[in-house]
């Protein structure tokens, strides 16, 4: 049913990924304008009648998450804009913050909600609700659950966060209606002081909302590591361009819907330069061909034909393979001239580890790796993040 309905009103046309992307945000966002518009002011109409505290705040609630949907268009026509001067990365991220202005629209919201409803604990009122405003909240909850639903199914199509806040904001009102209708029927039997702890229960509903949709937000803003099902199928794709001997060093950057990536990769030592800068270009294509993703090769000369790099290898995988803080190592090379005898590498540490930590592993590396007597041992050490 949801699938039919986007395709009725955003068809997938041969416009880009991007400006599809945008139009389902949009057209979400305005769905919840209209269906949160509508509910508010009935919702309201039934508070003021009834003289519900519970109803009220949860109207309230439902009036916040009408200017939350405009948040979310609001989001999703700033990423719209193009890359320029200030912005060189695009303005993807402006979708981050949509979600984070929206986690706190619902937090100041559910700090008034608590306090009206303990002052209504403390001097509880009469609720004059009749069962015919009881019959309303719950088509609201039946309302507001699908509207959820589909928000859902469009934060899954189009991996938007923001659309997941918008259904759990949707969610919780659901929830919070149901708490209403409980403080409702208890009113028309007398258990006025229910209607003020219906109301704490939505504030708490709604705190513990906006706390996990605000540190997703931050955790976006600010850069969250790569999937390790993110890293295996760039690493699966980079393998298998011909000349590829390995990958490693790979990070990722998000701005909104548009990812960067970066990856070292190892090839043969004795490919020529432009060999090099043809294989480089063979793994752009792929990644973005395949990922839609900008990237950036570095190319790691190896080789794989030298006697001593390969015990340096089988060393390394005897004595360093199950080290805990040694999550891998690469770029074995050798230099063997008359003035320069020097085994290099790189190494990936465990993201737990201190700056002394890190010394004194390569210390303790450097030093096993003494039974190569005539070498000296340089180590590189990557980014604790990098893959």
């Amino acid at each position: 049913m949801f699938e039919k309905l986007t395709k009725r009103f955003i068809p997938n046309t041969k416009e880009s990924a991007r400006i599809y992307r945008i139009r389902i945000g949009v057209f979400q966002g305005w769905i919840s304008v209209l269906v949160n518009t509508v509910l508010f002011i009935s919702k309201m109409a039934i508070g003021l009648m009834s003289g519900s505290v519970s109803v009220i705040a949860d109207a309230f609630h439902t009036l916040s998450d009408v200017f939350s949907s405009g948040v979310v268009i609001w989001g999703f026509r700033a990423s719209e804009k193009p890359a320029d001067k200030e912005h060189p990365y695009g303005h993807g991220r402006v979708e981050y913050i949509a979600t984070l202005i929206i986690a706190i629209l619902l937090g100041v919201a559910s700090v008034e909600f608590f306090e009206v409803s303990v002052r209504r604990i403390i001097s509880p009122s009469p609720v004059n609700a009749e069962w015919w405003m009881v019959g309303v909240i719950a088509f609201t909850i039946v309302i507001k659950e699908t509207t959820a639903r589909y928000a859902e199914f469009l934060s899954t199509k189009i991996a938007s966060g923001t659309l997941h806040a918008d259904a759990w904001h949707h969610r919780i009102d659901a929830l919070s209606s149901l708490l209403v209708i409980g403080a409702m029927v208890a009113g028309k039997f007398g258990y006025y002081q229910l209607d003020g702890w219906a109301g704490i229960g939505i504030a708490l509903f709604i705190i513990w909302t906006a706390f996990h949709i605000a540190r997703d937000a931050v955790d976006d803003l600010i850069g969250k590591p790569p999937t390790s099902d993110e890293i295996n199928e760039i690493r699966r794709i980079v393998r298998q361009v011909n000349g590829v001997l390995g990958v490693h060093d790979i990070t990722i950057h998000s701005y909104g819907n548009d990812k960067y990536v970066s990856c070292h990769v190892e090839i043969n030592a004795d490919e020529t330069t432009a060999s090099a800068h043809d294989l480089s270009e063979d793994v752009e294509n792929q990644l973005t061909e395949i990922l839609g993703v900008s990237p950036t090769i570095h190319i790691d000369p190896v080789q794989p034909g030298n006697p001593l790099a390969e015990k340096v290898r089988s060393f390394l995988d005897k004595h360093w393979s199950n080290d805990p803080r040694v999550t891998s190592y690469h770029d074995i090379r050798i230099v063997d001239t008359e003035n320069h005898h020097v085994i290099l590498f790189g190494i990936n540490v465990n993201p737990g580890m201190s700056q002394g930590q890190i010394i004194e592993c390569c210390n303790e590396m450097e030093e096993s790796l003494t039974v190569f007597s005539r070498y000296e041992v340089s180590i590189k050490v990557s980014h604790p993040f990098q893959y």
